[in-house]
């Protein structure tokens, strides 16, 4: 069913128009809570607590230009002691495609989530608040730090694993990310579930593992699903709060594994068999893809260098994101990827790739 104005009924939601790029009155003005990201923030496609679907028309990736632009300058203050030419334009363009491709992520589990909600409308049931009763719980945790809880928001880890284990040029600027501090060290614990990209990074299951908790967190509105919290708390007790804060991935993974009868971890309703007849975690194959290319993702500038940024970053002006990519991959280029790789926004499963050691 195609969509008509904010409305959509039916699996139409994928028709929706791209809305226009200047924000409109009230929209909200927050960004991410981890130091790289507070200048972005993506705001979700469905509105919430409607008993129909209504598309938000602020949906998209907000961003602060103001906040931007500061943190870019001390980005290229200290490329500027490492000796790069053109630091002010290279710093900006890391920071941003940083941001950009972290809030795609986003979008990624937006777009899957709100799919299943519009799922359940279309078989008649009532239309559930998922992405929004999620995101109301994260953000009392944000507002709260509480620890070890403050570790659970892993879509935000999953967020930058998504950027760090890219195949592209995009996926080459990882170490030149953690250089400047806009990728955090693996398991900082000052940076809470931002740190917590790597293992996710690099490794498959626990990738799957990791996105399998986050689809359980929405349709079950507990940030501990899994039920791995007392054995978080055991660990600190033994080695404190980084031998907790170490351990969170290793146990999501342990407690996703079949088990076989009696044993701790993993329940059996985690797990469906494909029609090869492979197990496989229920969640709905993770988050690869959303509905929309990330260049049909709508960009919102808000700042007085709105304007400056909106024209720098409009993909009719022939450099972003293409050229964007290359120049910064000339400078910080950490390791070689296949020629066949280099499109960063292209039609291709973000899954399917070799990482570099």
């Amino acid at each position: 069913m195609p969509v008509s104005g904010e409305q959509t009924g039916g699996m139409g939601l994928a028709q929706t128009r791209k809305p226009g790029r200047s924000p409109s009155p009230g929209s909200e003005t927050g960004g991410e809570i981890d130091e790289a990201l507070t200048m972005f923030w993506y705001h979700d496609l469905l509105r919430y607590g409607t008993n129909e679907p209504v598309i938000d028309s602020d949906w998209g990736i907000h961003i602060n230009a103001d906040a931007l632009v500061e943190w870019s300058a001390g980005i290229a203050t200290a490329m500027e002691r490492d000796g790069v030419a053109n630091a002010s334009d290279l710093a900006l363009d890391l920071a941003f495609i940083f941001g950009f491709d972290h809030c795609f992520f986003h979008h990624c589990v937006d777009a899957q989530i709100s799919l299943h909600m519009l799922r359940l409308h279309a078989a008649g049931l009532p239309l559930p608040n998922l992405r929004g009763e999620y995101r109301n719980t994260r953000e009392q945790l944000h507002s709260s730090q509480k620890v070890p809880h403050w570790w659970f928001v892993i879509e935000e880890a999953l967020a930058n694993a998504h950027v760090a284990r890219d195949p592209t040029r995009l996926g080459g600027l990882r170490e030149a990310f953690i250089r400047y501090g806009i990728l955090p060290q693996p398991l900082d614990g000052v940076r809470g579930a931002w740190a917590l990209w790597e293992q996710p990074a690099m490794d498959e299951r626990a990738f799957d593992a990791l996105s399998h908790m986050v689809w359980l967190q929405h349709l079950t509105g507990d940030l501990d699903p899994l039920g791995i919290l007392p054995e978080v708390e055991t660990i600190m007790d033994d080695g404190g709060q980084d031998a907790g804060f170490n351990g969170v991935i290793d146990l999501i993974i342990e407690t996703c594994e079949i088990q076989e009868k009696g044993e701790d971890g993993g329940q059996p309703h985690d797990w469906i068999e494909d029609l090869a007849e492979v197990p496989r975690l229920h969640a709905f194959g993770g988050f690869t893809a959303g509905i929309f290319r990330r260049l049909d993702i709508p960009l919102w500038f808000h700042g007085g260098h709105g304007p400056e940024l909106e024209r720098r970053y409009d993909v009719s002006n022939g450099d972003w994101p293409y050229g964007t990519i290359e120049r910064l991959y000339s400078h910080f280029r950490s390791s070689e990827v296949d020629d066949g790789s280099d499109d960063p926004f292209g039609d291709f499963d973000d899954d399917d790739f070799e990482l570099s050691p």
